[in-house]
């Protein structure tokens, strides 16, 4: 199960996931757009949003998209600049939601390996000039189980059933 916290500054979201997979194939889940579809998105329970488009262009300074619709059926869109990547242990971006009226934050993923995998660190900072944001980002715990159920067991969006942390 993903863990979640706040970081002792009160500005960034911290969350925790081990899979069992290496580095590599959790690196290219995060950046290959046949896999990002794939993952990125929760059936049932009203309250998930699926990712139907990804597309990046993978070196710092290079912009990214995703776009989907909600559990409601409204679309959404997220952008971004890649600002660091060191394959396959960091990846760097800025993150601007169409849900949270465009305010730029930025996301961190550290990838380590571990015996059995991958201890995958998940930050998402810049919510200080913004704290009434960072409930719209509590969800990155369902979402690295999502990005779990993909590489352990091949799961993907549309065989979920319901929506999972685990």
């Amino acid at each position: 199960m993903a863990t979640s916290s706040i970081a002792p500054e009160g500005t960034t979201l911290i969350s925790e996931i081990r899979i069992a997979a290496p580095p590599e194939r959790v690196f290219q889940a995060l950046v290959d757009p046949e896999l990002v579809v794939k993952w990125w998105g929760g059936r049932g329970e009203g309250q998930s949003f699926r990712c139907a488009q990804f597309e990046c262009d993978l070196r710092p300074g290079g912009k990214w998209r995703s776009a989907g619709v909600d559990a409601q059926g409204h679309p959404f869109e997220v952008v971004g600049e890649y600002l660091e990547i060191d394959p396959p242990r960091l990846l760097v971006y800025t993150w601007t939601a169409s849900w949270t009226a465009e305010v730029p934050t930025t996301v961190r993923w550290e990838l380590e390996p571990t015996d059995q995998g991958t201890l995958v660190r998940h930050l998402h900072s810049g919510l200080a000039a913004h704290p009434e944001l960072a409930g719209s980002f509590r969800g990155w715990p369902r979402m690295l189980g999502w990005l779990r159920a993909l590489l352990e067991r091949g799961e993907t969006v549309d065989e979920r059933r319901a929506i999972t942390s685990s």
